[in-house]
């Protein structure tokens, strides 16, 4: 079974580039939550590598949209 997930998160510029490198090194976050445990880390890496897209399309979709549409006034 699948569930879609929708987050949102307002993070400021360092807080973001926090994000970035975590989603950047998967692996690594993967062998410090479950060192012991090779399925659980693929299990880890894997779901990092979908948040890092989501974060990839997310900030794809805010250099696209308009500064109007960023204030929330579409034209």
């Amino acid at each position: 079974m699948t569930r879609r997930i929708t987050l949102s998160l307002d993070l400021n510029e360092n807080d973001l580039d926090a994000l970035q490198i975590m989603l950047a090194n998967p692996a690594a976050i993967a062998r410090s939550v479950a060192p012991n445990d090779p399925r659980e880390q693929i299990r880890i890496v894997d779901v990092l590598a979908e948040i890092a897209r989501g974060v990839t399309e997310a900030a794809i979709d805010k250099q696209v949209a308009s500064p109007e549409e960023r204030r929330g006034r579409s034209t």
